[in-house]
């Protein structure tokens, strides 16, 4: 029944019906699934406001390791580099008994913060589905086994392109992301873990060539393949209301929490989860007031280039449209 329920809803609430064995992943409770339900509906109704946060994106630290030329963090972003404090998160977590989900990643590479582990294991204590996207050039036999002994639910690689490509864009061995990622998912086989490994790759001139290939050299290895527009390159304006205002928070590093991912900077602060509660932050006047701009089309500056918001591409059976 449950299962049936999220087929049901893929492709009405998220227009992808190729994402239900994903969000089957994600969504792994009839909780969960029904107050993102119910969420979204507010959007489609048209509605300013919103049933129940569920989701948290907790950036514990805005730095990273590599240098991409498809990542803000090297040199656009201005707000200053740091990271979460271990007791910092743990209040937030604690503060808010409601949020079902984490995800342990915003801007910067997560397995870089010396508390990652322990993060993962407090949120998971507190019964919390955890998530987290990274590089994964730092994986190593250790970290691998203590990542996927730490109550860790899903993890996504971040791959852009093949070879040549991959080594141009993020200027790390292709060779060496591969194998860690192909030794992380041989270990939780053997480990007999649950976690869920995706591989995504982002679509921007250097790779668009490239995802049938991409496809075709991680379909039956990792449980999903996820192919994202870049954000920041959105050129044509086919609207849609965007979901994340009704699905999702982000608390950044020093505890301010903004919208969603797409505020780098920190540009819309709506509160800080040292002091406030999300549930709370989540329906207040900040957040009412861009989920209606956004149903009346007149949305702030900084979505104006999200692909979330405005659909420059679409993907449909692994191939890549424009949309026109």
């Amino acid at each position: 029944m449950y299962k049936s329920l999220i087929r049901l809803i893929t492709p009405n609430i998220f227009n992808k019906s190729e994402l239900f064995p994903s969000l089957l992943a994600r969504y792994s409770t009839p909780k969960v699934i029904f107050n993102e339900t119910l969420n979204q509906f507010f959007r489609l109704a048209h509605i300013p406001g919103a049933y129940k946060l569920t989701t948290v994106g907790i950036e514990t630290n805005n730095t990273c390791n590599l240098e991409c030329i498809c990542c803000p963090v090297p040199k656009e972003m201005k707000r200053e580099k740091g990271y979460m404090e271990f007791e910092t998160f743990k209040k937030i977590i604690d503060l808010n008994p409601e949020i079902q989900r984490v995800y342990l990643t915003n801007w910067g590479e997560p397995l870089i913060h010396p508390d990652i582990i322990e993060m993962i294991c407090y949120a998971h204590s507190r019964g919390k589905q955890t998530a987290l996207t990274t590089n994964g050039t730092l994986l190593d036999k250790s970290l691998t086994r203590e990542l996927l002994e730490s109550g860790l639910d899903i993890i996504k690689f971040s791959v852009d392109g093949g070879k040549e490509t991959y080594q141009r864009v993020r200027g790390f061995p292709y060779e060496k992301i591969e194998s860690n990622i192909l030794h992380f998912i041989q270990m939780r086989n053997d480990l007999k873990k649950k976690i869920w490994v995706e591989v995504s790759m982002l679509i921007f001139n250097e790779t668009t060539a490239e995802i049938d290939s991409f496809f075709i050299r991680w379909k039956n290895k990792a449980d999903f393949v996820n192919i994202q527009p870049k954000f920041f390159t959105i050129t044509k304006k086919n609207y849609t209301p965007c979901r994340e205002l009704w699905r999702i928070l982000v608390v950044l590093w020093s505890g301010d929490v903004v919208p969603c991912c797409v505020d780098f900077d920190g540009k819309i602060v709506i509160g800080n989860a040292k002091r406030e509660n999300l549930q709370s932050l989540f329906k207040n006047k900040i957040m009412r007031e861009m989920r209606k701009k956004h149903l009346l089309k007149k949305p702030p500056s900084l979505c104006e280039k999200c692909s979330h918001y405005y659909a420059d591409y679409y993907i449909s059976k692994r191939k890549l449209y424009r949309a026109d």
